[in-house]
């Protein structure tokens, strides 16, 4: 794996075998995707159970429309997914139990760099930034979640916005970028949310 220059982990290459799986995992869920609701949900939980790194969302709450890529690098615990979500786990995903996303909720845990002049972006090579979200969290419609960020257990993202780094546990975070509004009753004040996202 190589760095670029302000040290973000590259991902550069995949062998056949990655891109087949892969292939092969958007054929089925491009079946099973728009299947309404209930129909619909034990199958998605069916083939996510064998895709994901760790599966296991609820078996009639896994509703239409959600994107998904690269699902091996993705680990969802005890949580509902609504509509439209869109998981974009290159760099890695992890989600604890008992969250709530909102419909529309994104996290990308990778993208494309762009440090080089000299290239185009395009030709120029992916990276991977894991996301952590604890248990508890509640994503409002729409959120946006970006790579190398971990969200602390009974945290909230307000509906729009757009996470760029931690957030602690049992903040509020509005806007964006997302900023904390305040701490949620109960929670001591802000300790490191990577810590608390696994604890």
């Amino acid at each position: 794996m190589e760095t670029s220059p302000t040290g973000t982990p590259r991902l550069t290459a995949h062998g056949p075998a990655t891109y087949l799986a892969h292939a092969v995992f958007q054929l089925l869920w491009g079946i099973v995707k728009y299947i309404p609701t209930p129909i619909g949900d034990p199958l998605r939980k069916a083939l996510l159970s064998v895709s994901l790194g760790r599966c296991t969302v609820p078996t009639f709450w896994i509703r239409t429309g959600i994107d998904i890529w690269w699902p091996g690098r993705i680990r969802i615990g005890r949580t509902a997914l609504n509509e439209n979500l869109f998981f974009n786990g290159y760099g890695g995903i992890t989600i604890g139990d008992h969250c709530l996303m909102g419909r529309g909720t994104s996290f990308f845990a990778g993208g494309h760099t762009f440090d080089r002049s000299d290239l185009l972006i395009v030709q120029q090579s992916l990276a991977a930034e894991s996301i952590v979200v604890g248990d508890d969290v509640y994503f409002g419609l729409n959120s946006v979640v970006l790579g190398g960020v971990t969200i602390g257990r009974g945290a909230v993202v307000g509906a729009g916005a757009v996470v760029t780094t931690d957030v602690p546990a049992g903040a509020v975070v509005a806007g964006v970028p997302a900023r904390v509004v305040r701490v949620r009753e109960g929670y001591p004040p802000a300790k490191d949310s990577r810590e608390e996202a696994q604890g």
